[in-house]
């Protein structure tokens, strides 16, 4: 079967696969992903005390790391259709095993191994855009807004969806099921559409030439920085902000999610807009600094709001969402006009921000915990954003 010629085959001619395709299997991902992303920390609560689930993360952080640092390997052996293959359906099985919670152990471990493994979709989505964009960087922006349009609108589906499919019962373990039965879906979709996929050829480099590739460029430094403060504030967004709403202001999972929804509409409205805004006006430079504004103004605000009424709560997480959005758009757009889809290593750095700022993320939090009232702890996050903005000042921007 031509789909497996990745295990015997290592160069070939490359073949166009439509950007159509591309943006259904992201979104579908994104979908997965934010099913689960906003119980799982309370999910994980029945096996391990409070304060040990942050340990849970940051343990499948490390994991996410060392499967990132190893990836070029592995697309150089198997090729992207069969690692993108193999990860979705090692997550669909560790998804079944976690909903069925046979024992904490088991469970724990498939957490851990789910957080480790499930970014590396978003490795080789961006291999297979990349490919498509080849040296046309005129449209990065564009191609990636269209990107995190379909993904930010399956992420605006995604938490609506797991309040109705939590209930009355808060049955949480059910959450898991449907999205491995979404994972199903991905992976038809790849067998079907992507098996004659041809990669790039990829250039592996050693972590040293790596690190010296990334501190001799400083756009690039700065660029993947900028990405880090917005995964470290994503951290925040799926551990804290819920647990946060759930246990000290007393909002129900219903109200949560209807929230989180309307925060996250933010990415449908702004990102193909924003996208479209840096490739032919003002570049990415201004945006990336004000949405950094809003992304710290809004943590900050965090520490001084108690209401348990749900409006101010969707308009504060609305203002957030319009920050998070304005970086996103602006660091992928930004970052992938200084690459190409071979260019594993520099992508995987880029990407590998995600796990280590997860990492930082539950650590810093579960620092401030301990040394401060749970409320206290959003100008900690407020004062760490404040620095993306100084940053992305120093940037030579593309307009």
């Amino acid at each position: 079967m031509d789909f497996y010629r990745h295990l015997f085959l290592t160069d070939g001619p490359g073949k166009t696969i439509s950007f159509t395709l591309v943006y259904l299997v992201s979104t579908i991902f994104a979908f997965q992903t934010l099913l689960t992303a906003y119980i799982s920390s309370t999910y994980m609560e029945q096996f391990v005390s409070g304060q040990s689930v942050g340990l849970i993360y940051a343990l499948g952080a490390v994991g996410a790391i060392l499967f990132s640092i190893f990836s070029t390997n592995i697309l150089k052996r198997i090729g992207n259709v069969n690692y993108t293959l193999f990860a979705m359906v090692a997550i669909t099985i560790l998804l079944v095993t976690i909903g069925l919670a046979i024992n904490p152990i088991t469970t724990i471990v498939a957490f851990i191994l789910f957080l480790a493994i499930n970014p590396q979709i978003y490795l080789n989505i961006d291999i297979f855009l990349e490919t498509l964009i080849g040296v046309n960087e005129a449209t990065t922006g564009s191609k990636r807004g269209i990107v995190l349009t379909g993904m930010s609108i399956a992420s605006f589906f995604s938490p609506i969806a797991m309040s109705y499919i939590v209930g009355a019962d808060n049955n949480l373990a059910i959450v898991y099921f449907v999205a491995a039965g979404v994972g199903l879906i991905f992976i038809m979709l790849i067998i079907a559409r992507f098996r004659h996929f041809y990669d790039p050829v990829y250039v592996t480099v050693g972590l040293k030439d790596m690190y010296l590739s990334f501190i001799r460029n400083t756009d690039i430094k700065i660029v993947i920085y900028a990405q880090f403060l917005l995964q470290f504030f994503y951290t925040w967004a799926v551990v804290y902000f819920p647990l946060y709403l759930a246990t000290e202001i007393g909002l129900s999972w219903e109200m949560i999610g209807k929230i989180i929804a309307v925060g996250l509409f933010a990415f449908i409205l702004l990102e193909y807009p924003a996208g479209r805004l840096a490739d032919k006006h003002i570049g990415e430079k201004e945006l990336m600094a004000v949405g950094f504004v809003f992304l710290a103004l809004g943590a900050a605000s965090f520490t001084f709001m108690d209401t348990s009424e749900i409006l101010p709560w969707m308009i504060l997480f609305f203002c957030t969402r319009i920050g998070a959005s304005l970086v996103e758009i602006t660091t992928e757009s930004y970052f992938f006009k200084q690459v190409k889809g071979d260019d594993a290593n520099t992508i995987t750095l880029f990407r590998l921000s995600r796990p280590v700022a997860n990492l930082t993320g539950v650590l810093v939090g579960s620092l401030a915990l301990l040394l401060l009232p749970f409320h206290l702890i959003f100008a900690v996050l407020a004062i760490i954003l404040v620095t993306g903005i100084f940053a992305t000042i120093k940037l030579n921007d593309t307009k």
